[in-house]
């Protein structure tokens, strides 16, 4: 399930559930630059550019970090939590492995065919993952998840990306919710 995914599961909830995409507007998310500056860094490195592959891994690590940063200030927005432990998950699995995401090749020849995971292999495609192998460290943290056809983007999720979409689908079908007005409590007069 992608990012893109979670963000309409989320809206179709909050419709269902009574809510108003406007309310999403009233969420009180801070140090929004992290997370923009976090997401335009990942632009950068897996758009295709010529980045030098050590670079690549530092900034990468970077870019993950600004994310949970992020994440940290806003933990008290329903939902956020959620997505910070899938985030943390993922963080872990990519620094333990040299700053990119294992996935399973096998699972991977299934979602996207064998011919992306010869090219993956030979460095021929931009991506974030890596094939994993042997020497892959906490395996159960990695891309072990298929998400076949006919499910429009065709992946393999690891465990802490089922999390970030299972938080995004909270956040933002809560977020749609109207919000609870405090309840006046009526003066007592003391006798």
């Amino acid at each position: 399930m992608s990012l893109l995914s979670a963000i309409v599961i989320g809206l179709a909830l909050g419709f269902l559930l009574g809510g108003r995409p406007a309310r999403l507007s009233a969420l009180q998310l801070r140090w929004n630059l992290l997370i923009f500056a976090s997401l335009l860094v990942q632009l950068v490195l897996f758009t295709g550019l010529a980045v030098p592959a050590p670079l690549v891994t530092v900034a990468y690590l970077v870019s993950g970090g600004l994310a949970l940063a992020w994440l940290l200030r806003n933990l008290t927005i329903p939902g956020i939590a959620c997505v910070m432990a899938g985030g943390l998950s993922n963080f872990v699995a990519i620094a333990t492995n040299g700053g990119r995401m294992p996935v399973d090749p096998g699972l991977l020849a299934q979602t996207r065919g064998a011919a992306y995971v010869s090219a993956l292999a030979a460095g021929r495609v931009t991506s974030n993952s890596t094939l994993a192998d042997h020497h892959t460290l906490l395996r159960w943290l990695t891309d072990q998840i298929p998400i076949p056809p006919p499910w429009p983007i065709p992946t393999v999720l690891s465990v802490g990306d089922l999390l970030i979409a299972l938080g995004v689908i909270w956040l933002i079908a809560r977020g749609m919710q109207a919000r609870a007005e405090p309840s006046a409590m009526p003066l007592q007069k003391s006798a």
